[in-house]
């Protein structure tokens, strides 16, 4: 008998690591393509973030130009340039001993005067090091310029490669709690499962459904797209490929989260003096980044910005995770808003930092307010799925704000609204 229920438990155990190990290694190798396409558009679009909001800047701020690029520029170590429209660099954030020559024939320019974006890679004829050049129309003392983002092709090739090991990894981790998993599967029907076993395996169970969704609806869409490409139904072959493109992108989007996930997972670490960003220039780029999207809404997006001037707000955390934190939060507030308006702000006390999101939409009910932080947990699971939501947003933010010694607080109120409050370490004036 003993034999018999050890062997059903091989069997069990080897069918499960079979099955789960196919499926991983089959999703990491369609998803860490498209992944790695992502990342590098992201990559793009955040440089065209911050060079909207250092346009933005230009036209609202008092301050001399070069002292403006020179700060948004510091928070992230890029280079920023102000161009006239006949090449005249008005403006550099990196000084330079004379006048820099006439920027006129450069791509990106030509290409941001005439339609507004420009994106170009190549040897910068001033130090000679490669660069990704990202460039945008401004208006400047009420005239048309050029601002233009310049980042190391090094520096880019570094998180491209960064992520793309975080992708190997990820499918490493994958495998292995996939193991783990299937030890967990194999051994419940003999023994009590403990607390940090059920956790992990409702992780895998979430995880799975999670990918599985899209990835289903993949597949029936595909059926679908080769039905009607046999009948030459192009309406409907449209309708299709636009539905596709939809499942990919939310498929490319998990799979992003599960990577900032796993890496935020993976390091608890406090981050050390020398990982700082300064979090007033991450709330601008991303108010800009998200002005469209809030107008598509019909509802307002507003940056009340606190600081009093001249006063620093770096904070003890990299670029990549304040980021997470602001984008995810603002997100959030813009899709769960039907009408009113969203309120940022950004403010300093004592040592720390303060970023506040303030939003009038649909409230989150007090049984919920302790959960919502929790990895794929949804108040709305319609809602939420509608909007392209992956359910691992505020654990993402959760554990980027626990990563830089901060708190998270958040309130809601029935007719009122939510809102969240990120409070961090702020580096002092003199560190």
């Amino acid at each position: 008998m003993a034999t018999h229920v050890h062997g059903w438990r091989r069997w069990l155990f080897g069918g499960y690591v079979l099955v789960t190990a196919v499926f991983v290694i089959v999703w990491g190798f369609f998803i860490t393509g498209p992944a790695a396409q992502t990342i590098d558009q992201r990559q793009r679009e955040g440089l065209v973030a911050v060079a909207n909001a250092t346009g933005v800047a230009l036209q609202t701020s008092n301050q001399p130009p070069d002292e403006i690029l020179a700060r948004i520029a510091a928070s992230d170590n890029l280079r920023l340039t102000l161009i006239a429209t006949d090449g005249t660099v008005l403006a550099e954030s990196i000084g330079n001993d004379g006048p820099m020559e006439n920027h006129a024939d450069r791509v990106e320019v030509r290409d941001a005067l005439a339609g507004g974006l420009g994106v170009d890679q190549r040897e910068s004829e001033t130090d000679g090091v490669d660069y990704l050049y990202v460039a945008v129309r401004c208006t400047y003392q009420d005239k048309i310029a050029v601002v233009r983002v310049s980042m190391t092709m090094e520096r880019v090739n570094r998180l491209m490669e960064g992520y793309l090991w975080m992708s190997v990894g990820l499918v490493g981790i994958a495998l292995i709690v996939a193991l783990v998993a299937a030890w967990l599967v194999s051994r419940r029907a003999f023994a009590p499962v403990q607390r940090l076993e059920q956790v992990r395996t409702d992780f895998v169970a979430n995880a799975s459904h999670e990918l599985k969704t899209p990835v289903a609806g993949i597949r029936l869409l595909s059926e679908s797209l080769a039905q009607a490409n046999e009948t030459g139904d192009t309406v409907a072959m449209r309708e299709l490929l636009n539905r596709l493109g939809h499942e990919s992108a939310r498929l490319q989007s998990l799979a992003c989260d599960l990577m900032d996930l796993s890496r935020l997972e993976a390091d608890l670490r406090p981050q050390s003096l020398e990982t700082t960003c300064d979090l007033a220039s991450v709330t601008y780029a991303s108010y800009a980044a998200h002005l469209s999207q809030a107008e598509a809404r019909g509802i307002g997006l507003e940056l009340q910005d606190l600081l009093p001037e001249g006063k620093p707000c770096r904070v003890v955390l990299s670029a990549t995770d304040t980021t997470l934190i602001v984008n995810n939060l603002i997100d959030n507030a813009i899709a769960y808003t039907d009408e009113g308006s969203v309120t940022l702000r950004v403010s300093v006390k004592d040592g720390w930092a303060m970023f506040v999101v303030a939003d009038t939409g649909i409230s989150i009910p007090p049984v919920d307010q302790e959960r919502v932080f929790e990895r794929f947990y949804r108040v709305d699971t319609a809602r939420s799925r509608a909007s392209g939501g992956t359910g691992l947003g505020l654990a993402l933010v959760r554990h980027a704000v626990e990563r830089g010694g901060g708190t998270i607080e958040l309130s809601s109120q029935v007719g009122v609204g939510s809102t969240f409050v990120v409070t961090l370490p702020r580096v002092s004036a003199t560190a």
